[in-house]
């Protein structure tokens, strides 16, 4: 029964202490930037031609139906424009 209670009180004892805050000097987080840059998989040449080519067909398929857009309400604005003056 002592046993259990002195297992008891040093777990009591541990939980009160306050972690300790290791401080990382600036090399340590500079070494730690650096494996995680490391980490990263870069895309390939045609990877990027990949996405650049699809980036710059939606883009212009973005801007015609905009233009399309803006030319129809337009042309309605000035309709109902026309019929009222």
């Amino acid at each position: 029964m002592e046993e259990k209670q002195n297992i008891n009180q040093t777990s009591e004892t541990k939980q009160a202490k306050p972690k300790q805050v290791k401080k990382n000097s600036d090399r340590d987080g500079f070494a730690e930037y650096k494996a995680e840059f490391k980490k990263i998989i870069w895309p390939g040449r045609p990877e990027i031609a990949k996405k650049t080519f699809t980036v710059i067909v939606t883009s212009l398929i973005l801007g015609v139906l905009i233009f399309c857009m803006d030319s129809v309400f337009s042309a309605g604005y000035s309709a109902i424009i026309g019929l009222l003056g």
